[in-house]
């Protein structure tokens, strides 16, 4: 049975279970999914990833083309001289009243809380992307945003431009089998993802310093990032130490369960569903809520928010729009999703319900609660 199949069905949550022979298994029980069998167009990998995102909410990919160990092991190497650079270079480049790309505790500006009342969030970030996105006022454009060669050789956006290209190559690849995973029409999601000058994605290098776990550590007093979804179509992830957590959903139906350690795989993945995907599958497919521990080691991750571009609808699509399911999530557009989730974590409002334990981004209402439905064209 298709997840579009699913979404004929009145109770929200209900789905597939994920049966190992349909959904592989890495020998700690995450899905797995092979990037290069779904690039061949093979049915069986199409199915495995429909069961994985159904039923998981998340998958582990493996042979992904254009991102091979070597390659990862470089960008790790260049995201430290990043996080190296002097804290006045990173105050001129700074998320808020700089240029807009980076922003850590070092610097006085830690990450925005997703939890209104959270512990502080210890992880620092350089961001990237194309479609300008930034909390900052009067932002330069183009590549001046960013650190240059004379601060950082190469510079900035030549190294992260290159990786953005060979990350979009990956997208191509999952979106095309999410389509197929979800029996909708092909380049219904690819279309959102290119249409006019290209997607409001972001790149980001994240650090999370450790404190070394000797007398008088504070990581009772912080964490590495709270608890969220991600706010775009879905995120692909690379980590070089533990301390991520995911939140599968529920076996048997209903929404989430509890939190589970992800492990590091060096020469994979991890991709997690983003609030777009959740909205315009009318909840068949829910955001996959995330953080990361406060830890004694160091840590390091590579992030793709892959998402659509600025001005493309979201609203669910006809498929999972029925009598018994009618439209549970009102229409936007992805930059103002993105800006207004950002506003609101910049008024302290945060995006994540502590106490129901869900994502407030992921089914946020807008113009007042409309309803409408997207036609999936041929």
């Amino acid at each position: 049975m298709s997840l579009a199949r699913l979404a004929r069905l009145p109770c929200r949550g209900q789905r597939l279970r994920c049966m190992s022979s349909l959904c592989p298994l890495t020998e700690c029980g995450h899905p797995i999914i092979d990037v290069e069998k779904l690039k061949r167009g093979s049915d069986a990998e199409a199915s495995a990833l429909g069961a994985a995102l159904g039923d998981y909410g998340y998958f582990y990919a493996a042979n992904v083309e254009g991102l091979s160990a070597e390659y990862i092991r470089s960008l790790y190497a260049y995201s430290g001289r990043c996080h190296a650079l002097p804290a006045a270079v990173k105050h001129k480049y700074r998320q808020r009243g700089g240029t807009g790309v980076y922003s850590g505790p070092d610097i006085g500006q830690p990450e925005l809380q997703y939890e209104a009342e959270g512990a502080a969030a210890r992880v620092c970030g350089w961001d990237y992307s194309r479609a300008r996105f930034s909390l900052g006022d009067g932002v330069t454009e183009g590549d001046a945003r960013y650190p240059s060669a004379a601060e950082l050789d190469p510079p900035f956006a030549a190294v992260l431009d290159d990786c953005y290209a060979r990350q979009d190559a990956v997208a191509r690849v999952l979106l095309a089998g999410f389509e197929r995973a979800l029996s909708v029409p092909p380049r219904t999601l690819l279309q959102m993802f290119e249409d006019g000058a290209g997607d409001f994605g972001t790149i980001r290098l994240l650090h999370y310093p450790g404190d070394g776990g000797g007398a008088g550590s504070a990581l009772a007093d912080t964490t590495g990032i709270g608890p969220h979804t991600d706010f775009e179509c879905f995120t692909l992830m690379h980590q070089n130490a533990p301390g991520l957590q995911l939140m599968p959903r529920q076996r048997g139906g209903g929404g989430h369960g509890g939190w589970v350690d992800a492990p590091v795989r060096p020469g994979e993945f991890v991709v997690t569903v983003g609030d777009m995907l959740e909205r315009l599958t009318n909840g068949v497919l829910l955001a996959t809520p995330h953080r990361v521990l406060p830890t004694h080691h160091a840590r390091d991750s590579i992030i793709r928010f892959n998402a659509f571009a600025p001005h493309t609808l979201v609203a669910p699509l006809r498929p999972f729009v029925t009598a018994d399911r009618p439209a549970a999530y009102s229409p936007v557009e992805m930059r103002e999703h993105m800006e207004t989730t950002m506003r609101n974590l910049e008024a302290g409002l945060g995006s994540w319900d502590t106490e129901r334990q869900r994502s407030r981004s992921a089914s946020y209402e807008y113009n007042g609660g409309e309803r409408r439905v997207l036609e999936c064209e041929p």
